[in-house]
């Protein structure tokens, strides 16, 4: 692997900073505008919630909060009276007693938990920036500078995913509402997917080169985002079987399904074997498969070791998957490791001996004939449980 694990923790460690403050994720209510860049705390927005409940980090990426503060603005705009305010003065009032209790019902933490408030005494660790009255107007004008926002620290990756999701605010009031817009009791549809807050499985699973579009997929917005083949097959598939969780079918970790990339924290695959309870049978191509789940824990052998039961072998190709999508073979039959997960169905003996050479992973997966008795069938496919076995799990 590029880069390995000991550049990985210097890069999380530099100038003094303690780590655990690295790997603070984003509390962003809406969609975060970078997710797979921790929130660094000199260069962040802190706020307060309501709830001691609360589960999120309270610091937000300055992109993030200007996004939602728009969002509270929108919500403003026809919210009781600050509706005749101008937009000035709803900007003005936004973290003050007067505009905040007309505006607090937008400001929800994804936790569900609370509300989120700017913490409005927070002491910023950046050196650099300009301190309340100084620089030019001496303190008596009224006027101060515009301050640039600099960029010197180079972020590890900054990946924007999709705009943030505006259909939160409301445009007017409703039936039902409490004159904010806002429907008293807001029920969650029978049946729907995860709407995604964050990427922590993939920050805490993948070293720092991996966390780009070409290891995970995402929502390609070229041409709207609105169709792809893969999540349509996915989800309708699952919506049909009211099914929005799976299980990891080697360490059994619950993995929500999202309802866009990535669809899950890990990936789906088709095979003709159940590998686990909760794998849904589905019809591809006319034939029946089960649509697999695995997490990227296990495919990355971060959270577990994965042995072959014949010849304790470890299993490394997860790494070579594309994350949070579908694959519509079964990953575990490429390139069998011992003689065991390349026998014949029915003779026992090696279909590697005598047939073609395979020319890609998806080979494997297909019906094969075997060279001595003849016999066409999911040769290299075996049940996953039985050939394949975790060992040190350690999550």
């Amino acid at each position: 692997m590029v880069g390995g694990s000991e550049g990985q923790s210097s890069s999380f460690s530099s100038n003094g900073e303690d780590m655990e403050d690295n790997f603070l994720v984003c509390c962003a209510p809406i969609e975060c505008s970078s997710p797979f860049t921790p929130v660094n705390l000199h260069k962040s927005v802190k706020l307060t919630s309501s709830s001691d409940q609360c589960s999120c980090s309270l610091y937000m990426h300055q992109a993030c909060f200007e996004q939602f503060e728009d969002s509270i603005l929108q919500f403003l705009r026809v919210s009781g009276r600050a509706r005749s305010w101008s937009e000035k003065q709803r900007r003005q009032n936004i973290w003050s007693k007067k505009g905040y209790d007309l505006a607090v019902k937008a400001c929800q933490c994804k936790c569900k938990k609370g509300y989120l408030k700017k913490d409005l005494d927070q002491q910023f660790g950046d050196l650099d920036e300009t301190p309340p009255g100084e620089g030019g107007g001496g303190g008596g004008g009224g006027k101060s500078k515009k301050k640039k926002r600099k960029s010197n620290e180079k972020p590890l990756l900054i990946l924007t995913t999709s705009p943030p999701n505006r259909n939160r605010t409301v445009s007017g009031c409703s039936t039902g509402s409490d004159g904010c817009g806002i429907p008293r009791h807001h029920k969650e549809p029978p049946f729907s997917f995860s709407r995604r807050s964050d990427y922590h499985a993939f920050l805490m699973s993948l070293p720092r080169q991996l966390l780009n579009p070409y290891h995970i997929k995402m929502e390609d917005e070229t041409y709207g985002g609105n169709y792809d083949e893969n999540r349509n097959f996915v989800l309708s598939n699952l919506t049909t079987h009211k099914v929005n969780t799976v299980h990891c079918f080697l360490c059994l970790r619950v993995l929500p399904v999202y309802d866009r990339y990535p669809l899950i924290d890990g990936l789906f695959f088709l095979s003709v074997h159940k590998s686990h309870k909760s794998a849904v049978e589905i019809e591809y191509g006319g034939q029946k498969r089960f649509l697999c789940s695995i997490c990227v824990g296990c495919l990355h052998n971060y959270s577990a070791r994965i042995e072959c039961r014949h010849c304790g072998e470890e299993w490394t190709n997860g790494k070579l998957y594309q994350l949070g999508t579908l694959y519509s073979f079964d990953i575990f039959a490429a390139y069998p490791c011992c003689k065991k997960r390349s026998q014949c169905t029915n003779c026992k003996d090696n279909v590697l001996e005598g047939c073609d050479q395979p020319t890609s992973y998806s080979w494997f997966a297909q019906p094969v004939s075997c060279g001595s008795c003849g016999d066409v069938d999911f040769h290299f496919s075996k049940p996953h449980l039985s050939t394949f076995k975790i060992t040190d799990q350690h999550q």
